[in-house]
């Protein structure tokens, strides 16, 4: 846009583009009903300085930092960072609380750790948070939500240009709806300064100070029974193991719960660890991942009376918070509600200082939790309502790709934003979406999905639709409406509502049938067809991977054909640095397998 040129009256656009196109015109400063807002640049020029507080701490000062790098991104203009002493002026955006916010009754107080306000005072722009990370965030917020600033992947994002950037009147504020809000994608995972601009605050991201920290930091971080009570005690304390039909056993098994010495040496770990780890605030005293729970009487008599083995789970770790909290008040343990103890217990209660974490490992993910007709998902229902008005704290451990099969397509984009709506509906402030975590990464269409649950995790009502057209634009140019076809069509197999699909679903899976593989194909060979460049022909390449693996893993192909398609799978694999063909089997092991070595 010409620096003469008239703002433009938006038009009113309808589908999937809308919100999209809406965001970027408005930071393109289209519009002439925003005469009354503040411009704050105009042909690479801006008259405006960032001002921070003299005690800025480094997440306050790394946000004026990151707001000066994008706004020049999107109009060419270097603002300068200066804090409160210097002498005010007419125009200016102060990042984080100082004296010259103080009159302005923000609340910051009240906006906890990483709430935050957005304000124009006059010609001042205020972005202004709870410490450490709101004032971040609230940057973050800005550059995503009023200018049109997309982070795609760490390696990919968008940010739009302008000659001439005007931002409307604000007055709004913003506390996340979850305290805890975990991708445990690689895709995010490898980078703290992406997870940190998706206001991802998670255990796994390598947050520095800079990024305001990390509020959940764990230790251990689950299945934590054999590190309380090692399993080669077993020989001269066989009591402290479970019995199970009327024998102590040994091996990867649950503890005796019941037992006074395993509460003792399980409070002196848990204290050990908190002193040898003093940033820990969130201590794992978990349940082993495995059934082999103790059925000893006195185990048994408590779950049987409570209605659930959750019982004896609940009973222990409320002795060991109840140890712990006077001298370290600021540390909770978290346990597991998973598989055998999901079912909560009739009248225990966690204690305060308890934070539950519901699994959804049996559950069908095609489909919403809240209107699935799979019996795995009417119990799911049933139990997050029995927690909901008993759990302090409630987080989910929800499931998000296949784990047999990493390298499969999942049709689970239709449930993922009914999910989340459900579980922050239903009380659960503190989300961990597992997906492939393998060194490599590069599961089945990860960026995308991590870039939706990423976005879903910091604002549940986001419209996810068209989150979903701005990254596969974004990430996939010219071959984003072929990109657009193929989720489709992978849904597709399941809105029926009666094909269900699960995180260990085989191959022959009903939804993977050859017509769809065979549409498929042709959706995404001319996707690849139209694609702008090699690195994008790239990725449409590594979008077709799982389509290809399913050809692969059920013989649909046979001979040379399957031959020379194995080979192009491998070589177009190790070229995007796949480690990991599923949760338990590298691609080196799968390779030879399927090569006959």
């Amino acid at each position: 846009m010409k620096a003469n040129q008239p703002a433009l009256v938006l038009p009113v656009f309808r589908g999937r583009v809308a919100f999209f196109l809406a965001t970027i015109l408005v930071a393109a400063g289209w519009f002439p009903a925003l005469g009354a807002g503040l411009e704050l640049a105009k042909n690479g020029v801006t008259r405006y300085v960032i001002i921070l507080a003299t005690n800025a701490i480094p997440s306050e000062r790394y946000a004026a930092e990151e707001l000066q790098t994008y706004l020049k991104k999107i109009t060419g203009a270097t603002l300068l960072i200066t804090n409160e002493l210097a002498p005010r002026q007419a125009r200016e955006i102060l990042v984080g609380g100082s004296s010259r916010t103080s009159r302005l009754e923000l609340g910051l107080e009240q906006l906890g750790p990483e709430g935050f306000a957005l304000r124009t005072d006059g010609k001042r722009l205020i972005i202004a948070g709870g410490r450490p990370r709101g004032t971040l965030y609230g940057v973050y917020e800005l550059l995503e939500r009023h200018l049109g600033v997309r982070w795609l992947t760490p390696e990919v994002e968008r940010a739009p240009r302008t000659n001439r950037l005007v931002i409307a009147r604000l007055k709004e504020s913003k506390i996340p709806a979850l305290e805890y809000r975990e991708v445990f994608w690689t895709e995010v995972m490898r980078n703290a300064d992406f997870a940190a601009r998706h206001r991802l605050n998670g255990h796994h991201y390598p947050l520095q100070a800079k990024h305001g920290g990390r509020p959940a930091v764990y230790f251990p971080f689950v299945h934590s029974f054999d590190s309380l009570v090692p399993a080669d005690l077993f020989a001269a304390h066989p009591e402290y193991f479970p019995m199970i039909k009327g024998k102590r056993v040994g091996g990867y098994v649950q503890r005796c719960l019941a037992n006074p010495e395993v509460l003792r040496l399980s409070i002196e770990r848990v204290r050990s660890w908190i002193r040898e780890h003093p940033e820990v605030t969130i201590v794992s005293v978990s349940q082993n991942d495995t059934g082999n729970w103790c059925q000893c009487p006195e185990c048994k008599a408590l779950d049987d009376a409570e209605g659930s083995p959750s019982a004896s789970v609940v009973r222990f770790v409320n002795a060991i918070a109840e140890n712990i909290e006077k001298d370290y008040p600021a540390v909770r343990l978290d346990t597991l509600a998973y598989q055998y103890t999901r079912k909560p217990p009739k009248t225990l209660r966690p204690r305060r200082n308890v934070i539950i974490r519901l699994c959804s490992i049996e559950c069908c993910f095609a489909h919403p939790l809240a209107s699935c007709a799979s019996v795995e998902n009417q119990k799911f229902r049933d139990d997050i309502l029995a927690w909901q008005p008993i759990a302090p704290s409630l987080y989910v451990w929800d499931y998000t790709p296949n784990f047999a099969h990493y390298q499969q397509p999942f049709p689970n984009f239709d449930a993922l934003q009914p999910n989340v709506r459900f579980f922050v509906e239903h009380g659960v402030n503190g989300l961990f979406e597992q997906g492939n975590y393998s060194p490599g990464g590069s599961g089945e269409l990860e960026p995308l999905r991590a870039y939706l649950l990423a976005r879903l995790l910091w604002d549940p009502e986001t419209n996810l639709e068209a989150c979903m057209e701005e990254f596969l634009s974004g990430y996939y140019g010219r071959a984003a409406s072929g990109m657009r076809a193929y989720v489709q069509l992978l849904e597709d197999q399941v809105r029926d509502g009666g094909t269900h699909a699960r995180i260990y679903d085989s191959p022959q899976a009903g939804y993977l049938n050859p017509d769809f593989l065979e549409r498929a194909n042709r959706i995404l060979d001319s996707a690849e067809s139209a694609a702008d460049d090699e690195s994008i022909r790239f990725r449409v390449r590594v979008a077709h991977l799982p389509v290809w693996y399913v050809q692969l893993a059920t013989r649909q192909v046979k001979g040379e054909e399957h031959r020379a398609l194995l080979e192009k799978w491998l070589a177009i694999a190790h070229q995007a640095g796949i480690s990991h063909i599923s949760e338990g089997q590298s691609l080196k092991a799968w390779e030879a397998k399927m090569l006959g070595q």
